[in-house]
């Protein structure tokens, strides 16, 4: 169990010095608890036994209500600065380690997102800091009072009587050793409850994340199969841990109910035998009780570490995943022409990008084109750095992006694609994510050039308007548009385009085109077309297949070369040329 005070001490960093303090706190809080015993003893001993100590006067009482009153100050002083320097270093602690986890996570390579790390990372982020948050800090106070209150009350038995010390010691071994036994149990059965929740958080999120569907295919209540198994899983991994590691909690608990037992036992004899004081007898009677509680509070705590003790693992190893490699003097750019260099990547074994060796000049409109798969979104992610290439290197500005900052890469990119995520947060908010300082007079420049300041000031709240979690209180077009405003804010001097016009209606188009045309000028675009007609005027169109690049050229040379994007173009003007005939 002791290890945990080591690994909170390290999770802690320069503030370990104030929790170690906490601890000396918390050592002289238990002694001076003893504060007021010693007064109702000396009184015991004045009145029990008045031919040793003398008779009980006025001045005793005053005496021994004074050691009471100072003992209960010091008390509150030390439990006080206990809380002082234990509880909110934590606080402080549990904070700076979510921002820590924030910039860990976004330079984690794309693929660290997979679908069982997303609920791991969903509980971490959700559960596992509050959890240590709220508790690792006071259950460690509990766990420290709890063997110092044993210290403390060895030390008084001492001074009653030696062989009722040596009891209180047997006892005490007893408990450790039963309460040894239960962190192992607890500590693997911690283990699972973890992994069980970690997979709750991920069915209840897909759960909720897929409900349009789950709808549509009348797959609600009782007929989300995936999720209510996973709930009983869960229920059953609850209860089976209870079961298993109660037994192991009475045990230490009866541990202390018998060593109460003797210590009373034995002082009666003692007494009888006139071994033992009379007054020692009562003070014996009056503490015994009291002195097993702090202890007997640690099997509580205890149950709570091995918790936190999971927790920490869990957290660890999401801090474990290996980022994306910066070097220690990172490098700059000061133009954006994009090279890509006998690239090669693939996802996992799945090769996406073949030995693809293209150059998109600086202020130039670049267009990517092929049938789905043929690697056109990963191209743009690669340009971004979501994952790293396994062979040849993307330049920018002749700097390799992997050696920029993660932070430097991406101030110079602005990405626009057709699924898009807005956060649960006023519209002003959401489109400030581009330049968090901007003024509202920016942000509404750059609403008017992306064509949504219209439609924002007809909203009851109109800037300040919050706009529910994935924008979903707002049309598609009307989300692109504010995605768009947001990219112009940001005004960044790349600009990653995955057509945004695929799937609307004309008159969301004829916005979004506008706000295109503004979001566009003077940058260095890459385009995702999904319509041939709207990339026909770009500077270089590269046509992709199976992840190689086959062609690239004008939108006129390409036609001339009478290849795979001829047949392409050939195929889009038939479709356009259909007609339902009655």
């Amino acid at each position: 169990m002791l290890s945990i005070f080591k690994r909170i001490l390290e999770l802690s960093k320069d503030r370990a010095p104030r929790i170690k303090l906490s601890y000396l706190f918390s050592f002289l809080a238990r002694i001076f608890t003893a504060l007021p015993v010693a007064g109702i003893l000396f009184i015991l001993f004045k009145i029990i036994t008045p031919e040793k100590f003398g008779e009980l006067k006025i001045i005793d009482l005053w005496f021994t209500l004074s050691i009471v009153i100072v003992g209960l100050i010091l008390q509150y002083i030390f439990h006080s600065l206990v809380f002082k320097f234990a509880s909110l270093s934590g606080f402080e602690t549990v904070a700076d380690e979510r921002i820590s986890m924030g910039n860990h996570l976004k330079r984690l390579p794309m693929g660290a997102f997979s679908e069982k790390n997303v609920g791991e990372m969903s509980a971490v982020v959700t559960t596992d800091l509050t959890f240590i948050e709220n508790h690792s800090f006071k259950m460690l106070d509990v766990v420290l009072n709890g063997f110092l209150s044993i210290i403390v009350a060895f030390l008084f038995m001492l001074v009653i009587d030696w062989r009722l010390a040596i009891i209180l010691a047997l006892v005490t071994v007893f408990a450790v050793i039963f309460l040894n036994k239960n962190q192992a149990l607890g500590k693997n059965l911690g283990k699972r409850r973890q992994e069980t929740q970690g997979k709750l958080i991920q069915a209840s999120l897909e759960y909720i994340q897929g409900m349009s569907v789950i709808k549509a295919y009348n797959m609600t209540g009782e007929k989300a199969k995936r999720l209510h198994d996973t709930i009983d899983t869960a229920c059953e991994n609850a209860l089976d841990l209870e079961k298993q590691i109660l037994p192991s909690i009475s045990k230490y608990g009866y541990v202390f109910d018998i060593g109460v037992s003797l210590l009373i036992f034995f002082g009666a004899v003692f007494a009888l035998q006139a071994s033992l004081g009379i007054a020692s007898l009562f003070m014996l009677f009056i503490y015994v009780f009291m002195m097993f509680l702090p202890a007997r509070a640690v099997v509580v705590a205890a149950t709570v570490i091995r918790i936190l003790d999971a927790s920490l693992d869990r957290y660890e190893a999401i801090k474990d995943l290996e980022q994306l490699r910066e070097e220690e003097d990172v490098k700059t750019i000061d133009s954006y022409d994009i090279a890509f260099e006998n690239v090669s990547f693939a996802y996992e074994k799945n090769n996406v990008i073949k030995n693809a060796s293209f150059t998109i000049p600086e202020k130039s409109m670049t267009a990517l084109v092929g049938q789905s798969g043929s690697g056109k979104t990963t191209i743009t992610k690669l340009i971004a750095r979501f994952w790293d290439v396994q062979s040849g290197s993307i330049k920018i500005g002749g700097v390799d992006v992997k050696d920029m900052s993660v932070d430097h890469l991406l101030k110079n990119i602005s990405m626009v694609f057709q699924k898009v995520y807005l956060f649960n947060d006023t519209i002003l908010n959401n489109i400030k994510f581009g330049k968090p300082d901007a003024t509202e007079d920016e942000v509404i420049a750059a609403a008017k050039k992306a064509r949504c300041h219209e439609f924002i000031l007809n909203l009851k709240d109109g800037y300040n308007t919050i706009i529910g979690e994935g924008g979903d209180t707002l049309s598609g077009g009307e989300k692109q548009r504010i995605s768009i405003a947001r990219a112009i804010l940001k005004n960044a001097p790349i600009v990653l385009l995955d057509e945004a016009t695929a799937s609307l209606d004309p008159q969301n188009e004829k916005f979004i085109q506008e706000a295109i045309t503004e979001l566009i000028k003077n940058k260095t675009l890459v385009v995702i077309a999904h319509r041939l007609s709207t990339i026909k005027s770009a500077d270089k169109i590269l046509v992709l297949d199976n992840g190689a690049l086959m062609e690239h050229g004008t939108h006129q040379e390409l036609l001339d070369k009478n290849g795979l994007y001829n047949r392409f173009w050939e195929r889009r003007t038939k479709a356009h040329g259909w007609r339902i005939v009655s």
